[in-house]
């Protein structure tokens, strides 16, 4: 499958044949679903915490005495049933993460590539190798290029780049994710698939070695 290549300036120059191996492979809907769910579970941090009655300050005192005030018998103003007081059954931290093979994750990954190279969404950008990575100069690519405005765009990079990440990081639209670290959602959920030309060659080595078509 070939799909457009883009200049650093965003103008088309050719196109580019993607990997059938990755970006051909067959497309399973429920690997799809499971990779996304198993990442956006990993995300959470599960530090959600409410305090039981031991742990709120104050409450050490009897409100009243147990008989004869025609109230009912009350042990600490830190009960459930007072303002200020515990949480019954409330969320404590805990731990979300789940296991995924990698084998399975790998092909829920090629199963989102292959889906978004089915739906056109995939196209392939030269490096960009500007001396001084401006958010402007950027955002003036993707507008030649058609990009922007008006589409989401997560932009896959061979590697970690600051400067390049961070100019990008001004986009509000815009997702930077490491072509060594393919994360599930911002690969689906997205308008448009930009891959630089060096992380395509790392995704077919990486994704592609012993799968045959």
């Amino acid at each position: 499958m070939k799909v457009e290549r883009y200049d650093q300036a965003g103008k088309k120059s050719g196109q580019v044949e993607l990997p059938g191996t990755v970006f051909g492979a067959k497309i399973s809907a429920p690997l799809i679903q499971q990779t996304i769910r198993t990442e956006l579970r990993n995300r959470r941090q599960g530090t959600h915490k409410t305090k039981t009655v031991g742990e709120i300050r104050g409450g050490g005192k009897k409100p009243w005495r147990q008989k004869g005030t025609g109230n009912a018998r009350q042990g600490s103003i830190r009960s459930t049933q007072w303002r200020g007081g515990q949480t019954v059954f409330g969320p404590r931290p805990r731990d979300y993460r789940i296991a995924l093979p990698q084998k399975m994750r790998q092909a829920g990954i090629r199963s989102i590539l292959s889906r978004r190279a089915e739906d056109k969404a995939v196209v392939v950008m030269e490096d960009m190798t500007v001396a001084d990575f401006k958010t402007r100069t950027i955002a003036d690519a993707f507008q030649q290029a058609g990009f922007l405005p008006g589409n989401t765009i997560t932009y896959v990079a061979a590697g970690a780049n600051e400067k390049l990440e961070k100019s990008m990081g001004g986009l509000e639209t815009v997702r930077f994710i490491h072509a060594e670290r393919l994360t599930a959602p911002e690969l689906y959920y997205c308008s448009r698939l930009v891959l630089s030309e060096s992380a395509l060659k790392y995704i077919g080595d990486a994704y592609g070695a012993g799968v045959t078509k």
